[in-house]
């Protein structure tokens, strides 16, 4: 992907994320500050922070702050340059893509199934075998059949994205639990997962894989 590729799909996706701010009359400061911390950063925003930020809708007393608690900070390193920037903010969006489609697999049958028929390519290189999309519908519909109620959550520090010409793989570890109260059964573990993304103005799963740990 060149340099404009890259930046075209990085604001491609900011925008529908600003427009949905916009529409839930977040303060578009929220983006500003998110953008300005590293993936591999944490930002935890006071209650009067998210106030201002019209993130809540309750005002809130500003919280006391003890100055001899507060780091020293050291000198900031030099900024990156635009292709990195471009780079860093598209392998963050195409880890909230895979979170947000393994995670949407604990919805609701109709729903879940709804989020693989957007996210997956016509065909896919299924765990090793190129399978076509209806397959893996079916395959997924089969599974959320047999486990009506279903849990996953991904370990955030176990997420690693690596985005190049116009593919994404991310690869990371996630918590999951399933249950079906009709069979009287329950299960629950650790998998690995890795995805390869086709990047562009409508990301799109081209290979998944992974593994159970136990």
């Amino acid at each position: 992907m060149s340099a404009d590729e890259a930046v075209a799909s990085v604001q491609a996706v900011t925008a529908q994320i600003m427009s949905y701010m916009t529409e839930m009359g977040v303060d578009p400061r929220l983006m500003q500050m998110a953008l300005s911390y590293d993936r591999s950063d944490m930002r935890y925003l006071s209650a009067s922070e998210m106030a201002d930020l019209k993130l809540t809708n309750v005002s809130a007393p500003p919280s006391p702050v003890n100055a001899s608690q507060v780091p020293t900070q050291p000198n900031p390193a030099p900024s990156p340059g635009p292709n990195a920037v471009a780079k860093q903010e598209l392998e963050s969006a195409a880890v909230a893509f895979v979170k947000g489609l393994i995670e949407s697999h604990g919805d609701n049958a109709e729903l879940a199934l709804a989020q693989v028929q957007a996210s997956y390519a016509p065909s896919v290189d299924y765990y090793g075998k190129w399978t076509d999309l209806g397959s893996i519908i079916q395959d997924k519909k089969d599974y959320f059949h047999r486990w009506p109620e279903r849990g996953y959550r991904v370990r955030d520090n176990s997420v690693m994205a690596t985005c190049a010409n116009d593919r994404c793989m991310v690869s990371g570890t996630y918590d999951w639990i399933v249950r079906s109260l009709p069979r009287h059964k329950q299960a629950k573990g650790v998998a690995n997962f890795s995805y390869t993304i086709s990047v562009g103005p409508n990301a799109k799963i081209i290979a998944e894989t992974g593994r159970v740990q136990r």
